[in-house]
């Protein structure tokens, strides 16, 4: 199966047997945290449900991998009035949707029409592609995969100009595991891993290259990532290499 970025939206388009759109890290209802923090930011369900909406003729499925809420534990007000029209609006567009649970989804079950399939954290493998969120241990149907696709880390790059001036962006992260590694836990592993950019457009995320970064999930924090492997993308298709800490 053939994993390709969608450009300049951060979201794949995985191509078998079956198409299947995949995002991560929609985290719903995070604006009702920022405005307790002081920013009035409107809500983005509607531009994730107009991308999703213009990416359904591209896919047959959806999967999602895990953060589709924001709230720890539960859902809040806000996510438990636009969560169930959201899924019910792309239970309408998709033939399938597979949401793979998330560290920020307790309680999600709720919100989902009966069509939605609900899969554990660790993931699973749709054809030759592991798939899973990556704030727990991938499963070993996951693992088993040519490809692990992940999402939970919301990478970012830190982009430095010619006069000092420091911004960052968005960013998918692609890099080498270590088989020799993996093999004290899984029996398999997957040549390469696929970090997936938050698809909520208010997240960036903690840059990569970053040296004050701090890795997330069992997968990174247990050095299965070859990290001079790590080579970043921009969501326009735009190669930066291997990014050196700044």
């Amino acid at each position: 199966m053939r994993a390709e970025p969608v450009p300049d939206v951060p979201a794949l388009l995985l191509k078998g047997r079956k198409k299947w759109v995949c995002v991560a890290d929609l985290h719903m209802g995070i604006e009702v945290q920022l405005r307790r923090a002081g920013f009035n930011i409107p809500s983005q369900s509607g531009k994730m449900l107009s991308t999703l909406e213009r990416l359904a003729s591209d896919g047959d499925g959806l999967v999602m991998l895990g953060d589709v809420k924001h709230r720890i534990p539960g859902l809040s007000n806000r996510e438990n009035k636009e969560i169930p029209p959201l899924m019910s609006r792309l239970a309408e567009l998709y033939r399938e949707i597979i949401v793979v649970a998330g560290n920020h989804d307790g309680g999600l079950a709720t919100a989902l029409p009966d069509s939605v399939k609900a899969v554990t954290g660790g993931g699973m493998a749709i054809e030759d592609l592991g798939l899973c969120h990556g704030h727990v241990w991938p499963s070993k149907s996951a693992m088993e995969g040519a490809k692990l696709v992940m999402g939970h880390v919301h990478p970012a790059v830190l982009l430095v100009d010619s006069i000092g001036s420091k911004t960052s962006e968005k960013c998918w992260a692609r890099g080498t595991l270590r088989k020799d590694v993996a093999s004290q836990r899984y029996e398999r592993c997957p040549e390469e891993l696929i970090i997936m950019p938050a698809f909520n457009p208010l997240l960036t995320g903690t840059p990569v290259n970053s040296r004050r970064h701090a890795y997330l999930g069992p997968i990174l924090r247990n050095g299965l990532l070859d990290e001079d492997s790590l080579t970043v993308y921009l969501l326009d298709g735009t190669n930066l290499g291997h990014m050196p800490p700044v």
